[in-house]
This record gives structure tokens, sequence and C-alpha cells, in this order.
């Protein structure tokens, strides 16, 4: 119950302060020159007003409202370590206890959801809760947290906040670092990759550090990190594609946990520009058509030429006439033929258009990893053919019986070319027709991937030494080009082609390839085998071991989708003896740099600091302030001066005033 005095103005208030002034005033004026009756004249006038200002008695119930605790669980990666979610557990139904031991207290509990950035923040959280609290009601704030916080310096001071650490006291940790991981890096080139040693909740600064850098799995790198101190390695990008690269140091000793001692991220290897050598026979309508294909794409640097005359042929002009700078035949296929990632023979014969070394030092180039295609014409059935020379070995196919094929014809994606990712994406499609193509027979390990006319093959790759063959046996493609009716799909099964023979890890036929995203691992099996390939064995980054069947979604394709309950480090995929790696790295890096519990960031800003492993969990009471908040539950008012007794005694009073002025003078 509490009681005051208000006012309810019969008039508005300015009205009344301004009567008030003008009958006041002359009152006390004639009260300071001591004429008679002033006081009378004073006390009645002074009724009116505040007859006028409507004094009133107003008394208030009220009943008492209970004190909020407001309790704040971290619920953040790092609180999954060790037994420190069963803590925060067993001190929440705690507090829950003790709260529900009294009325005058109500807890509310909201969870620090994990932040997708910039470590476990608690204000955000905080500031929700607090929406749906009286001020007046706040006890106290609680949070269940392993106090690695990273905004607790903007924490309230306007009630008392306590902090129950999830351990039994301050923990170590060692945190390996990436301060710079390179997304992408040049093939055959090395690119830096900066990182740092930490150690958490120890004075170690100074000390060495082994940590070992590799590659899929594979050592590449071991180096000594002095803890504090950046480091940098020099990372070899061994090939195009996606590699997956982790750094790990060994663990301290006795630390809270070895999540953070490794880090791991993708690294995409990329071609520098692809030097490919365009050689045509002779001039023929499909030479326009593999410029334009070839510099479509822009990572191809085109060197093209044709051979206009027969070696030896008599000229109707001086040499010097002819050109101004030699062709530098003998740097190209000599010096120079190292420089090119792909050599393109277009209709070429044996005909002493090269010079048989030539030819050889070709042959020698790809057996030694480089590669080439072959697209070839009526010049492959005759003498001179390049079956016959020295590349005749290295070639995937050679010519057969009845030779020149002059018949129009669909070209046909083989099963074995709906499984190969050259040409698996046009399996099932209806090609533009051909008008005439080469018999020939494969090599025994070549790869038909394509047929035309009579089911002869039409596209066949193969393999020689470390480097790669393909022989297109039709000198059409080129009406591919053309749009309209004939338009096909040159420029893709072109592109495929290059970059099948430049070893690009997206067009290998058997592969085993991993990728997690979204907390999904996800598996893509690709092999040209009919039959099924096996299950594939995933390893997570604790070791632990877990088969799982894969589905065929394409020809040749398998693949395999799973959830991840752990979502950071390397994770490892077998299959047939091949193996892939998938590394996930955590949305909030920050989370995880320090996993150590403790109360260092949390001192000057908490009242109240309990270690839950080794203190029991406190009572609610000591943690909160009595905040004797309550509300108002009814109201009574009543006027102070009866306006009608009061009004009378006010008239009485300025009579009597009148009275004695004129009794005076009288």
């Amino acid at each position: 119950m509490s009681a005051h005095i208000s006012f309810d103005p019969l008039l508005p208030w300015p009205v009344v302060i301004a009567l008030a002034v003008l009958t006041l005033l002359p009152c006390l004026l004639a009260l300071g020159t001591r004429r008679r009756g002033g006081l009378l004249r004073l006390a009645g006038f002074a009724l009116l007003v505040l007859i006028l200002a409507g004094p009133r008695w107003v008394e208030h119930s009220a009943r008492p409202l209970p004190d909020v605790a407001l309790v704040l669980v971290d619920q953040s990666p790092s609180m999954e370590i060790g037994a420190r979610r069963e803590m925060a557990a067993r001190a929440l139904a705690a507090l829950r206890a003790s709260a529900g031991q009294t009325d005058a207290t109500r807890l509310i509990v909201a969870g620090i959801p994990p932040a997708t950035s910039g470590g476990t923040q608690i204000l955000p959280a905080l500031h929700q809760a607090l929406a749906n609290i009286e001020p007046d009601q706040l006890a106290g704030i609680i949070a269940i947290t392993d106090g690695e916080i990273t905004d607790a310096a903007g924490l309230p001071r306007n009630a008392p906040f306590s902090a129950l650490l999830t351990g039994s006291g301050e923990e170590t940790d060692r945190e390996l670092r990436l301060d710079n991981a390179p997304s992408f890096g040049l093939a055959g080139q090395t690119v830096p990759l900066r990182l740092s040693v930490f150690d958490h909740g120890v004075n170690d600064a100074g000390t060495t550090v082994p940590v070992t850098v590799t590659e899929d799995g594979q050592t590449v790198a071991t180096v000594a990190a002095v803890v504090g101190q950046p480091l940098s390695v020099n990372l070899p990008v061994r090939h195009a594609g996606p590699a997956v690269i982790s750094a790990s140091a060994p663990p301290l000793a006795g630390e809270v946990s070895v999540i953070n001692d490794q880090a791991a991220f993708t690294l995409t290897g990329i071609h520098k520009r692809l030097n490919v050598l365009l050689v045509s026979g002779s001039p023929n309508q499909g030479e326009r058509a593999w410029r334009l294909l070839l510099k479509s794409d822009p990572a191809v640097q085109l060197v093209h030429f044709t051979i206009l005359r027969m070696p030896g042929e008599p000229l109707d002009a001086d040499p010097r006439d002819i050109a101004l700078v030699p062709f530098p035949v003998r740097e190209l296929f000599e010096t120079d033929i190292t420089k090119f990632d792909l050599i393109i023979l277009d209709q070429f014969n044996a005909n002493d258009l090269l010079p048989a070394e030539y030819l050889a030092n070709i042959a020698a180039y790809v057996e030694n990893g480089g590669a080439l295609l072959a697209e070839v014409g009526p010049e492959f059935a005759g003498p001179e053919s390049l079956a016959g020379s020295p590349l005749g070995p290295i070639l995937p196919a050679i010519p057969a019986a009845p030779g020149t094929v002059t018949q129009e014809f669909p070209p046909l994606i083989t099963p074995l070319g709906a499984r190969h990712p050259v040409t698996a994406s046009f399996a099932g499609a209806k090609l533009a027709p051909w008008g005439r193509m080469e018999a020939a027979t494969p090599t025994p390990g070549s790869l038909v991937l394509m047929t035309g006319a009579d089911d002869l093959p039409l596209l066949v790759l193969g393999r020689a030494g470390k480097g790669r063959t393909g022989i297109l046996l039709s000198d059409q493609l080129w009406l591919w080009t053309r749009g309209g009716a004939h338009a096909g799909p040159a420029l893709p099964l072109l592109r495929g082609l290059v970059h099948w023979f430049l070893h690009e890890p997206a067009l290998e036929a058997e592969a085993l390839t991993a990728t997690i995203a979204h907390d999904r691992l996800s598996i893509d099996r690709r092999t040209l085998s009919p039959s099924y390939p096996g299950d594939a064995t995933i390893t997570d980054p604790d070791g632990q071991s877990r088969i799982v069947p894969l589905t065929q979604t394409a020809p040749g394709r398998y693949t395999a989708t799973l959830p991840l309950k752990k979502n950071t480090g390397v994770w490892k995929i077998g299959e047939g003896g091949k193996t892939a790696y998938a590394v996930a790295a955590p949305e909030n890096a920050a989370e995880y740099q320090d996993l150590a519990a403790t109360a260092s960031k949390l001192r000057g800003a908490a009242h109240n600091i309990v270690w839950l492993g080794r203190d029991p969990a406190p009572a609610l009471g000591p943690l909160l302030t009595h905040r004797h908040a309550t509300q108002i539950t009814g109201t009574a008012s009543q006027p102070l001066l009866p306006p009608l007794p009061a009004l009378l005694i006010a008239l009485a009073l300025i009579t009597a005033a009148w009275w004695r002025e004129n009794g005076a003078s009288a």
C-alpha cells in the first residue's frame, strides 16, 4: 500500500496559475504594507486557488513481483569438448531446483547459439532475452559457459553477472592457425602458406614445434615453427584441380583438445595458359573451324601453321621474297617441342611434310608425358599414312579396310563413351550427321568413345608411355560449326578433349572425389567399368571408419551423400584402391582458436566466477540482488478539499477581510 497527493485542476493549469498571480500578488503587497485584513484576504484567495488546483488523496494497492534470473547457456561447438555439456546440464538443473524452492524468483533460460563468425558472442542472445524482462525485476545474469566469450566487454552493469565455467580451472590448448591459406595456384609452381602455432594457457613463447604439411595424405614438408611467431612454407602445386592441404602440430602435454592442433583447406591447382600446336597438312575446310574452336577457350594459346608446299617443291620466286622470316621448324620440333601441352595434327600425312626425325621427336614427346590428337581424312588410308610413320606405334588406331567410307552417318556415343567424362554429356543425344570417315581398328587398350558409319570407330583415345593420344577418324568436325541443321557440340567436345589430354581431374575416367558442404559429405565415383565399383570406406578425422554403399546416378557414375556430425577436420574416402580427401572447415574459425576453458576473458565483467568441475553449482540466491519490484493492482482517490464547504470558508475569509478593512477606516 502506498499513498500520495495528486492534483486534478478544475481549470487548465495556465489559467489556475494566472489567477493565482492576479489574486495572491495584491494580497501579498497589502500584507507587506500592513493593511488591516491582509492576512484574511490572503488566506481566502489562497484557499480559492487551492480549490481550483483540485488536490486529491490517492492510495495505491500493489503486489510484489518475483525477481527474474536470466540464465544463458553456451551452445557453441567448443562446449562439446570433454564433459562440458554434461557439466552445463547439471548446473542448469541445480539452478532450476533452487528457483523452484521459492516463489520469489523466476528463472528464464536462453541459449547462446553458435555464431557464424567472431567466436562465441553472448551479447546478441543477452539483448534478445532482456527485451522480454522488466528492468526493475532483473536480479542477475548467469552464464554457463567455457569462458571463451569474445564480446564480454559489452556486458551490462545494471545487474550482477555470474559465470559458471565448465572446467576445473584454467586449461591449456595448442592452436595451429592458418594466417594465409591460398585458394588457387598455378600447377607446377609453388604458393606461400603462412601459419602460426599458439599455446594458450601456458607461457612457452619461443619453443620450437614441428609442423607437418600434407597434400591429399602425402607429406610435402616438415618445418619447425616457433610458438607465437608466423611461419611461411612454400607449398608445391603438384597438379590441376583440388587438393586437400593439411598442416598439423604434435599435441601440447595436458591440453584440453587436439581438434585445433591441425588445420586444413582446399588448394585448387590451375593451368597457366595452355600451349597448343596445330599443324595442318594442307589447307582444308576444317582449318578455320579448328582455329575458332581453340581460340574460343581463353585458357588456350594457339600456335598454328599450315604446310602449303612439299619440301623440295620448286618455287616460282626467290625464297627471300616468299617469307621475310624463315619458319622455325627446327626450333618447334627439336628444341621447343616440350613447351607445348598438346600437339594437334590436322589431316597430316607422312609424305616428307616433316622429316622422320621430327615425327620421332613428337612420339618421344608424347611418351614422356605430352599429348597428341590427330584428325585424319583420306590420307590416313593412303601409303603416306601416319600409321606408317614414327608416330604409328603411339596412335590408338590403325587403318583398316575398306579405307575411306563416304556416306552420311550420325555420330553415336558408345556405351563406353556414355561413361567417359569427355563424351558422357552427349550420350543419348541426336547428333547432326557427317559425310565421310576412315575405317580403322583400335589398338589394344584404346577406348572407342564414338562410332560412325557401319559402327566403325570414330573417336578413339589411348595412352602412350606417360602421355595421351587420340584420333578423330573423320575430317568432318567442322560441319558442327556451321549452325542450322548441322549444328553440333563441336566446342564442348573439343574442350573436353583438350582438358582430358592435360590430365584435368574433372575429366579423369577413373576417379574418386569428395566434397563437403553444409555439413554433408558428397562422394562421386566415376568408372569405365559397367559393373558396381564397390562400397566406399569413409574415415573421419578421429580415425573412425565406416562403410557406405554407392548409388548409380548415371552410366559409370556412382554417388553417396551423408550428414556429418563432426564438422571440422580432414575426411578420407577409399574405394577400389583409389583415395580421396575432403576438408570440413568450421564456419566460425574464431570459435576453434582457443578451446581452453578460462576465466580471464570474464574478469572485470563477472561478479562471481564458479568452476563447475571442482565446485558444486551454487544456489541461486547468492548470485542475485533482490529488486523489490511491485505491480499496482488498484487505486483509490478522494478530494482533500470538498468544493462547497471550502468555497464557503474562502468567501467567509474574504468577507471578514473586507469588513475588517472597512471597519478600521470607519
